[in-house]
């Protein structure tokens, strides 16, 4: 058969060239918009609040539908239907989705298990079923080539041991099975088959992680998230030297924090939480990270001086130790980017430090259960601030009038002190349990009126 070529035919090439290849958009192929339309069959979802799903239809190519990505060829690569409300079993029939790379379905209530044919798609490579009800065992798919880079199973309720075909997986970068319901024992020298790993977490489910004494990890890995893992010592990550995140929070370790853990990451370590266990010291000579964003040391045992942490920590928790002397003088200047910062349940004494009124980026300061002294500061310039708790201390004489300036803020308890004077008015409808446990303060919201309370004070005096 001959084709004519003509003038008009070849505007029409060129005009599809130009619509297909310079706009951007791309052909929709009949065999992958069926599969589409199949997978929104088999798909139970709220229409109300999908903004993907429900605009999936026939009239529009399927390569522009909302969640979908296809490649020049009009394969379908990547789909995303997170928060789309889909409830029910995750549908069996992936086979022909042959080019899909992309596959992001959390944050849904999908129940059931995951169906093999999903997992062993030829071309995928990130799969989040992340924030579902998914549960059960994860198969075995280890007889499967994968290019699986990242895996994100986390908050379901998966169950039984860690599956070995997991430790095969070997492009795996990504993996994070946290806050499901895994168990038994897991040595975590395991984790360094997986020589492209860089980011683990296996937190809060029911394992217990074992550190063999010549344990090492490759040195790409950049976060490594064990919380709740029964780990009674710390892995030896020293030579960790792209680490930013490090979270040990929940348990077993104790004695002093090793001060080379300030070290990983070559210094730029961005995140650390040793929360929740018993540590008693921060093993000296220390130097925090300058780039440090959080630092979480609560519900430990530690004691001695307050530790000092770098200028730009937006997260500082210290609550529930045993620190006892005051907060350093100069403590508010280090806090001018902190947006929460907790001391609260020490045993702290002492003002609190004029300097806290440089912290003007706080939006959560807590300093309750202590038995700090001295008037509250004048804080009423911190226009964020959403959160103040001053309560159970020894604090004394009256309210600023100037926290009244605090129209940001939706929580405040300064009781059991020692303030007096009238209450000042907020706009807020704070009640009486802001203030509760002060004998000297009178005035709305507590039923104890300034007058009565005049009238006390005048006889206390003459007598």
């Amino acid at each position: 058969m001959i084709f004519k070529i003509t003038s008009s035919s070849c505007q029409l090439i060129l005009f599809l060239s130009f619509f297909y290849g310079i706009t951007g958009l791309t052909p929709c192929l009949d065999d992958q918009k069926a599969l589409l339309l199949e997978l929104k069959n088999n798909l139970t979802f709220d229409p109300s609040l999908s903004t993907k799903l429900v605009g999936w239809n026939q009239s529009v190519q399927c390569c522009d539908w909302d969640g979908v990505t296809c490649d020049k060829a009009g394969h379908v690569t990547q789909i995303v239907l997170s928060r789309e409300s889909i409830r029910g079993l995750i549908p069996s029939h992936w086979e022909g989705f042959t080019s899909l790379d992309y596959l992001n379905m959390g944050y849904n209530s999908l129940t059931g298990s995951i169906p093999k044919s999903l997992l062993t798609l030829p071309s995928l490579e990130y799969l989040d079923l992340s924030y579902n009800k998914l549960s059960g065992h994860v198969i075995d798919v280890s007889s499967y080539p994968s290019r699986l880079r990242n895996l994100d199973l986390s908050n379901n309720g998966f169950e039984g041991q860690i599956p070995s075909c997991i430790f095969k997986l070997a492009s795996l970068s990504t993996l994070t099975l946290s806050s499901n319901k895994f168990s038994g024992r897991v040595e975590l020298d395991k984790f360094a088959k997986l020589t492209d790993l860089y980011s683990l977490d296996l937190s809060y489910n029911n394992l217990e992680v074992i550190v063999s004494p010549n344990f090492s990890l490759l040195s790409k890995v950049n976060s490594i998230m064990l919380a709740s893992c029964k780990l009674n010592k710390i892995p030896d990550l020293k030579n960790q030297i792209k680490m930013l995140m490090l979270d040990l929070s929940d348990n077993q370790l104790s004695g002093e924090i090793p001060n080379w853990i300030w070290e990983l990451g070559n210094g730029y370590l961005r995140f650390l939480n040793m929360s929740h266990n018993k540590f008693t010291s921060l093993q000296k000579p220390y130097t925090f990270p300058f780039l440090l964003d959080v630092l979480d040391l609560n519900s430990n045992q530690l004691e001695g001086d307050i530790p000092v942490p770098p200028r730009r920590v937006y997260i500082l928790d210290y609550s529930n130790n045993n620190f006892k002397y005051s907060i350093p003088v100069n403590f508010g200047n280090v806090l001018k980017s902190t947006l929460f910062f907790s001391i609260a349940n020490n045993k702290l004494v002492g003002g609190i430090p004029e300097s806290i009124r440089n912290a003007t980026s706080m939006r959560d300061l807590n300093l309750s259960g202590n038995a700090l002294t001295g008037p509250i500061p004048l804080i009423g310039h911190f226009k964020d601030l959403q959160s103040l708790d001053l309560s159970v201390n020894k604090l004394s004489g009256s309210i600023p009038e100037e926290l009244t300036n605090l129209t940001m803020l939706s929580f405040l308890n300064v009781s059991y002190n020692h303030l007096s004077g009238r209450i000042q008015r907020f706009d807020q409808p704070f009640t009486e349990l802001s203030f509760e446990g002060n004998e000297g303060l009178c005035g709305p919201p507590l039923k104890k009126s300034c007058g009565h309370v005049t009238t006390m004070y005048k006889r206390l005096k003459l007598n």
